[in-house]
């Protein structure tokens, strides 16, 4: 499910079937590595969003959380509101390194730099990473 209008009306009926948020989490340079923030963000999103579409109806995919300064406080706070939703179990997709204490899994995409390779390639290493992914969610779910 995403974060619409539609798909939240039939979320909260749902709950029963729909036990996982996956919240994408980019780290924004804009002074030094403007364009290695932006080939992140661009991998996550879609990573995120070619995820969703194959686990439609299992799943929400909330909108990106942009931090600086590898600040997640923001992130922390909209995971227990997840929690008390319902939601129980909580992915982040990020390509940063994040430690939180809470209790949710963290998975890493590859940063895919987007503006050097032609369409074919980037679509054939998105597929890998979002293959990578679904592996990883189903993990998630097998461990609950």
């Amino acid at each position: 499910m995403l974060f619409n209008h539609i798909d939240l009306k039939e979320l909260k009926n749902n709950l029963e079937y729909i036990d996982t948020a996956i919240i994408p989490v980019a780290n924004l340079d804009m002074t030094n590595q403007l364009l290695t923030s932006c080939d992140k963000s661009e991998t996550i999103q879609l990573v995120g969003m070619l995820s969703e579409k194959q686990f439609k109806g299992r799943l929400l995919l909330t909108p990106t959380f942009f931090t600086t300064n590898n600040e997640f406080e923001h992130v922390k706070s909209f995971i227990q509101e997840v929690k008390n939703y319902g939601l129980t179990n909580i992915i982040l997709l990020t390509s940063e390194h994040i430690e939180l204490n809470s209790e949710c899994d963290v998975y890493s995409v590859n940063t895919i730099p987007m503006g050097d390779l032609d369409d074919e390639m980037k679509r054939s290493l998105i597929d890998d990473e979002v293959k990578n992914f679904m592996k990883f969610i189903i993990k998630s779910w097998n461990k609950n």
